[in-house]
Formats: structure tokens, sequence, C-alpha cells
């Protein structure tokens, strides 16, 4: 059940807002819920209401009649017990996240603009800033609804798909169509989720419904007993990883198909998943530079000198 202002009322039913303020002092139709000391909202079942009540009046019934031929219906009215202030309150943030959404796919996110979103919605950048305090939170949240709607997708196809490499070929299509949304999305969104929990959540809840099938393809593959000491997880996103970096090269001249950069990082798998099965021993294979790996990790990155911070 939505939750209606007085003005969205008034513009749906053809009433002006003092006949729907003289119908509820008649008893016509239940009181409205207070969001605020200046604010009320109202239901669908004010709306039902309103133009029932006209076409009693059009009839010729008085007030007391029609009060009476709609006492259950009112009474019902007046019980749902809806908390309209919630339910207004989000449907004010999902209108924000479609419009938000569309922006961001054929505007990217410089062409984005805060000012264009409210007046295209009709609310104060005040409402908006309530729902997302930035703008940077506000495209997080239209690219989890992307990498959402991408896993929806997928699912039907990779669901009956037996083979786990085949599937990874649909994962990456689906991982195409989620940076085709806006350009460096995901680095905006994880620059994002830096600095905010719930961004953080919001980035690792949408990427654990692409990565989580993926991860459990891996793990099916370990060999008891020869379990490689790697991390299903972080080889998952690897691997779209190196995906991206082959587009990224693809990118720069027409050497490169979307097919060849998509049949390398299969062919990649497939050679991860002779580890998995046990035919190659990446423990040993790693031993000998456990120890470099370690010297390595405790370094700080390197820095031409004129990018050092200056210490006074």
């Amino acid at each position: 059940m939505r939750a209606l202002t007085i003005s969205e009322l008034e513009r749906e039913s053809g009433a002006p807002r003092r006949t729907i303020y003289y119908y509820v002092r008649l008893g016509l139709l239940p009181e409205a819920q207070k969001a605020s000391r200046t604010r009320a909202l109202y239901t669908e079942d004010h709306l039902a209401l309103l133009r029932d009540i006209e076409e009693l009046r059009a009839e010729g019934l008085r007030p007391a009649v029609i009060r009476a031929r709609l006492a259950g219906r009112l009474r019902a009215a007046g019980e749902n017990g809806v908390d309209l202030v919630a339910r207004r309150d989000e449907e004010v943030r999902e209108a924000i996240l479609r419009a938000a959404t569309r922006s961001f796919a054929h505007k990217g996110y410089k062409g984005t603009r805060v000012a264009d979103l409210v007046a295209e919605l009709g609310i104060t950048p005040q409402l908006l800033y309530q729902h997302f305090a930035t703008k940077r939170d506000l495209f997080v949240a239209c690219y989890r609804i992307a990498v959402l709607y991408m896993a929806g997708v997928i699912t039907p196809r990779v669901d009956p798909e037996g083979d786990p490499a085949a599937r990874l070929v649909w994962y990456m299509w689906a991982d195409e169509g989620i940076k085709a949304f806006a350009p460096h999305m995901f680095a905006l969104a994880v620059e994002a989720s830096q600095h905010d929990e719930e961004a953080r959540r919001d980035m690792r809840e949408a990427y654990e419904r692409i990565f989580r099938e993926l991860i459990a393809d891996l793990a099916r593959f370990r060999t008891a007993g020869r379990e490689p000491p790697i991390s299903d997880e972080l080889i998952s996103h690897g691997m779209m990883g190196a995906f991206q970096q082959m587009l990224a090269r693809a990118a720069l001249d027409d050497e490169y198909s979307w097919r060849e950069v998509t049949r390398h990082t299969l062919g990649l798998f497939l050679l991860l998943l002779t580890v998995y099965r046990g035919d190659q021993d990446l423990g040993a294979l790693l031993a000998p530079y456990e120890e470099l790996l370690t010297e390595v990790a405790e370094l700080p990155p390197p820095v031409p000198p004129e990018l050092e911070p200056d210490d006074g």
C-alpha cells in the first residue's frame, strides 16, 4: 500500500484538499497519519474512499447515509496498522535509487548531478541526503542494484550448466554487463566502501551474490588430503581481475577481441583446476618463495622521491 502526501492525493483523486479535509472532519475519511508537525500521510484506502464518496454524493445521498454505507471500510482503513512514515521513506528511497541508477548508467558518475535528481523527483536536496549522505554513497547503492540485477540475469543460465568452466564464461559475460553500467564504477564503489560501514556491507553482499557459485565450484574441486593452500574466494576474484586486465589491454587496439580475452581467461581457469584436482602440488611450487613473500610484504611500497609525503 502506497503512502500519499496531500498533494498526491489531490492529484490522483481530483478532489481539492479543502474537500479532503472536510470529509475527514465529517468522518467520511479516516484521519491522516502524522509524519511531522506540518506533514501528514494518506493511503490508497483514502483514494478509493474519495472516489466512492463522490459517486454516492452524485446520487444525492447525505453525509450521514454515506458514512453508514462506508462504515466497514472506514473502520478497516483506520485500523490497518501500516506505518506510513516508514512506508513513505522506503518509497522515496526506491524512487531516488531508480532515478539515480538510470542517470549513472546513461550519464556516468560525473554527469549525474544531485540537483537534476531532486528536480526530476520533486523532492528537496535535504530529503535525498537524509537517505544518502553523499553522492558517492548513492552511487554505491545503485551499483549494488546493478550487481544484484545481473546476478538475477545470470542465475537461469548457470544453474542448469554442470561444467564449471562453461559457467565461468557466463560469469564473465555478466561481469561485462556490470562494468557497462558506468565507467570506473567498481573503483568508485570500493573507494566509498573504505569510509562507510554500510557501503562496505552493501559491496560485500553484492559481490557475494556474483562470486558465490564460482567459489563453490572451486571448493568442489578440492581433493581431500591434497587441498591447495589458496583461498577460493581470492582466487575467484583474481580470475575476474585477470579478465578485466586483459580487457583493458584489448581496449588499446583491435588485436584482441572479447572472445579472445574470454578464451584466455578460461585457459587460466582450466590450468587452475589442475591444481585443485591435485595434478600439481601448488604448496611445493610456492615453498621456495615463502621467504621472499614475507620479505616483500614487510617493505613499504616504492614511491618516486617527488611523490613522497612532506614530513615538514
